[in-house]
């Protein structure tokens, strides 16, 4: 009998194991869907087998060993997932400590901006892993400790309703399923531990009761099962979008914000017209132009420029000057953005009761509130129409504003660089090698363009864009682009806007709409200023037409067939170009900081305040102080609720209160181990000293009584039991000392 008693303990831990670690991989992979890529999942995944097995190993100690030992895991966790470049062979370092805090105090803003699945950046991953840790060492702590199975699922559960929440998917009922099967198996393995206390778990035949009640509750997890992966099919509702859509602004207005709201645009079923051009050629009008890129995120540049007056020249934006273009904008719908689209280049913008700011490194125009429908302005478009040979021809530049145009993140865009250099073979100009990259990128037969994609703009997107999925709209397609040039040292930026629109025949104007909203790239020559190019396949760029066909070969005057040529020796006499490169390249400012805007592109000044990353270290402390808090408590209700529902019946009401007495006095190091009876207890307790009064026999014997007598108790044989129990574990209390007692209220019974 010792022995069966001791291969049911092992079984019982085992299970308990078993169902620790499927709940914390059924977890980490249900949550892992945030995030775009298999990697990062397994990642978190890793994480919390690791979180799992940490709780497990240490369950039989105290709390408060657990809980340190489980602190360390976690930032060896952190360090070694998120920030793997600060460790020091793994082990968390000053620098990892450093970079967790400055991480820290970006997740609120990144959440904001961000769109799932999102890339697996810094601040996001930080709170993804520690999230996930939190969960399963918490769930394990209050299902296994607590002996609260169902208080225990409530952290794993929140992580996987978060993911079902954030993410516009069709339901995916395999996580469900696994998450369920993980959840049953804790609550079995908790009931298996409650059994246990009254002895081993067996039969002595293979037909005994245990074999019966073992094919019952397998049949009853199965139709659980079954039922939960059925019944969400016939729920009315199912597969329809939600009552409330947390997601969408509440505000009419529109937001072309780069890139989540141009990717919400191009999806609209009914599009919304924005603006009317009058011009006498077809345009693109340009938002903003992104310069920076960190590997995750492209951003627009905060400075506003100078306070332009009504009908002034515009600071020049390195273009030649030459023929303009007089262009009127209507504006048909409110927008949400302080930006203003404009043709690119523009001489002059006009725009009645408006304060006007202009920032000419950009290109980009700026007014003091968004503009309303039924406004009115009027710009002036310069016209600059190169040819190929023209851009061909010119020098190479000098790197811009401290280089931001080349700057892409030191690692993660190997591969990225190896397909520009391949794609790019054999040319020698940046002009060449824009448009050998174009090319490749508007060829059909190997990109396909689709707005139904979870990619953004970050690196990581950008990897899979271009050698896995090669499907995209023009977010994939123009930062694609823009991270290969810069990778090969062609100075490009990410711009975006809106397409040319269709012409209405009533009135000459160009109707544009929420549909064309659109990014593009710009590459920088210095006799030319920055001059677009189309990735896209389905988009076409009037400015482009003139160069993306190759130059005849001809020299000075313009040359035949080639639209809008500029002679070779104007262009170089001219010098056009140079007033911006003068300004630029001989600026000593340096860039300064800028604000945090993601792929959502919502511009928000960065917020490096160190009291919002103390801020998130307290709020954690608190959080996990009101989970530490919360044990005891849940420990305590349970044993209320156990005895209330055995108040009707005295026999077991005396059961219920012996087994309470053990679990009580097991946290203070006086556990009844498996097969040991009750008089063998009673004696093993009475030899510690701690009891002299004889409350405990007199519990034993009405336990004894109760588990073996025929003869039925009384109720006050119940309340006699009851209080034995009370005054034994007071007097326990007493002898063991406080610290050992708070220590007991954590400790598993």
């Amino acid at each position: 009998m010792a022995l069966a008693a001791r291969t049911s303990a092992r079984s019982h831990r085992l299970i308990g194991l078993v169902a620790a670690l499927l709940l914390a991989v059924s977890t980490a992979l249900a949550f892992g869907r945030v995030f775009l890529g298999t990697t990062t999942t397994m990642q978190l995944l890793g994480a919390a087998v690791a979180a799992a097995g940490l709780a497990v190993a240490f369950e039989r100690r105290s709390l408060l060993l657990s809980t340190v030992v489980s602190a360390i895991g976690l930032a060896i966790a952190v360090g070694l997932i998120v920030f793997p470049e600060s460790t020091w062979y793994g082990l968390p370092t000053a620098e990892t400590l450093r970079t967790v805090l400055d991480a820290a105090a970006l997740v609120g803003e990144q959440a904001k901006i961000q769109a799932a699945p999102a890339e697996p950046i810094g601040p996001l991953l930080l709170a993804a892993v520690v999230s996930l840790w939190a969960a399963v060492f918490s769930g394990h702590a209050l299902a296994f400790r607590a002996g609260s199975p169902l208080l225990g699922l409530v952290p794993p559960v929140a992580l996987v309703a978060f993911a079902d929440t954030v993410l516009e998917e069709f339901v995916k009922p395999l996580y469900g399923v696994l998450f369920l099967a993980a959840a049953l198996l804790v609550v079995f393995a908790d009931g298996l531990a409650r059994v246990q206390g009254w002895g081993p778990v067996w039969s002595s035949t293979r037909t005994g009761v245990a074999a019966s009640a073992g094919r019952g509750a397998r049949r009853l997890a199965l139709m659980a099962l079954g039922a939960a992966l059925l019944a969400p099919i016939v729920v009315p509702g199912f597969g329809s979008t939600a009552v409330i859509d947390f997601g969408s602004p509440a505000s009419a207005r529109v937001a072309i914000d780069p890139f989540v709201s141009v990717q919400h645009s191009l999806s609209q079923e009914t599009p919304v017209e924005v603006f009317r051009v009058t011009t006498s050629q077809p345009t693109y009008l340009r938002l903003v132009a992104l310069s920076d890129f960190d590997g995750v995120q492209w951003k627009p540049s905060t400075d506003e420029g100078a306070v332009v007056d009504a009908g002034d020249q515009l600071p020049p934006t390195g273009q030649p000057t030459g023929l303009t273009e007089p262009v009127v904008i209507d504006v048909t719908a409110d927008l949400a953005q302080l930006w203003v689209p404009t043709p690119y280049p523009v001489t002059s913008i006009r725009i009645p009761g408006r304060t006007v700011r202009f920032n000419a490194a950009t290109g980009t125009a700026f007014v003091d509130h968004p503009l309303e429908q039924g406004e009115s302005y009027r710009v002036t478009a310069s016209v600059v129409r190169p040819t190929a040979k023209d851009l061909r021809n010119s020098r190479t530049a000098a790197p811009l504003e401290n280089g931001k145009y080349l700057y892409t993140p030191r690692v993660g865009l190997e591969a990225v660089r190896q397909l520009a250099e391949r794609w790019t073979v054999g040319a020698v100009t940046d002009f060449d090698k824009a448009m050998a990259i174009q090319d490749h990128l508007q060829d059909s037969s190997e990109f396909t363009y689709t707005i139904d994609t979870p990619l953004h703009g970050g690196t990581q997107s950008i990897i899979e864009f271009l050698t896995v999925s090669k499907a995209g709209f023009c977010q994939q397609f123009s930062t694609a682009m823009a991270a290969m040039l810069r990778e090969i040292g062609v100075q490009s930026r990410v711009v975006v806007g809106f397409a040319t629109g269709d012409r209405l025949a009533q009135t000459g104007q160009y109707s544009i709409k929420t549909s064309s909203a659109h990014s593009w790239v710009e590459v920088y020559f210095p006799d030319w200023g920055w001059m677009p190019f189309e990735p896209t396949p389905t988009r076409v760029n009037p400015v482009t037409t003139a160069y993306t066909a190759p130059a005849p070969d001809c020299v000075g005057a313009t040359c035949p067939g080639d639209p809008g040529g500029v002679p070779d020796g104007g262009a170089q006499q001219n010098r056009p170009g140079a007033d911006q490169r003068d300004r630029v390249e001989n600026d000593p400012r340096s860039t300064g900081p800028r604000g945090a805007v993601g792929e959502g592109g919502t511009i928000d000044t960065p917020t490096a305040d160190r009291g919002i990353a103390r801020l998130a270290l307290v709020a954690g402390v608190v959080l996990v102080g009101i989970g530490l808090l919360l044990v005891p408590p849940a420990r305590a209700v349970r044993r209320r609720v156990r005895l209330r529902r055995a108040a009707a019946e005295p026999r077991r009401l005396i059961l219920v209160t012996y087994e309470q007495f053990t679990e009580r006095a097991a946290g203070m190091g006086l556990g009844r181990v498996a097969g040991e009876t009750l008089e063998e207890y009673r004696r093993k307790v009475m030899e510690t000293g701690y009891l002299s009064d004889g409350d405990l026999d007199r519990l034993t014997a009405l336990a004894t009584a109760a588990a073996y007598s025929q003869r039925e108790p009384d109720g006050e044989q119940a309340e006699d039991a009851g209080d034995a129990a009370e005054t034994a574990i007071r007097e326990i209390k007493r002898a063991v000392g406080t610290t050992r007692w708070l220590v007991g209220l954590y400790r598993r019974s």
